[in-house]
């Protein structure tokens, strides 16, 4: 069995947001077991990806981290 690394940049991530929303960053993400390269913004950034409130209010937080509000 493996271990499934992803190597995370900023603005790869940022991009797939301001294109797909916040789906599109955990797609880009996908099923990795470790993520590599995290600064605690992007850190941010999956952990409003992945947790359990609406998905304009995860868009809403996330926009508000990138724009750095």
């Amino acid at each position: 069995m493996s271990f499934n690394k992803k190597y995370v940049n900023r603005e790869v991530l940022i991009e797939r947001f301001r294109l797909e929303g916040y789906q599109g960053v955990i797609d880009y993400i996908g099923k990795a077991d470790a993520i590599i390269g995290l600064a605690d913004d992007l850190e941010e950034i999956l952990d409003i990806s992945h947790c359990d409130i609406r998905s304009i209010e995860k868009n809403k937080k996330i926009k508000k981290i990138i724009d750095g509000e």
